[in-house]
């Protein structure tokens, strides 16, 4: 059965604009991954994540890259308790992408407590069956892999 022009162009239309309003699925595109994008939604700690009692301050050389991560602590915890993607700002993605990138192959993680235009500052994260309840073992070492990372201008430890 043929249609109508009018009305194959009336469904071709309907189609696009129904495949225009679709989703797309951001964390594959933007090379982010998932469970580190999960990890930065979540309040911790929680059962299955333990953090570090010492806050890492690290400044990216990029200003662009700081601006990415740009957020106070109140803002990141208000992103959080929605625990959905689009709550966080969409240049996030980027920032994130480049803490990804250089923490590839290590078995810990760095969430973010807060960040301004020159610095951020992070806790260092376990899973809390890889952690024993003790994440300070893994701090040094991972201060002085990030301070060796050619994207990292400054890198500080702070006890709370």
């Amino acid at each position: 059965m043929r249609l109508p022009l009018k009305l194959s162009g009336l469904l071709i239309a309907a189609t696009l604009l129904a495949t225009a309003c679709q989703p797309a699925s951001a964390p594959a595109e933007s090379g982010l991954d998932t469970s580190m994008q999960k990890l930065d939604r979540q309040l911790l700690p929680n059962e299955e994540w333990q953090l570090s009692q010492q806050v890492i301050e690290l400044s990216f050389c990029r200003n662009r890259t700081n601006e990415a991560l740009l957020a106070s602590e109140m803002e990141l915890n208000g992103w959080r308790l929605t625990g959905e993607q689009s709550a966080f700002p969409p240049y996030r993605k980027e920032g994130l992408v480049a803490l990804q990138q250089i923490l590839a192959g290590e078995s810990y993680l760095l969430w973010q407590r807060d960040g301004n235009v020159s610095a951020q500052r992070y806790y260092l994260v376990l899973p809390a069956e890889q952690s024993k309840g003790d994440v300070s073992e893994q701090l040094f070492p991972a201060v002085a892999r990030l301070a060796a990372a050619p994207e990292i201008c400054h890198t500080a430890v702070i006890n709370e």
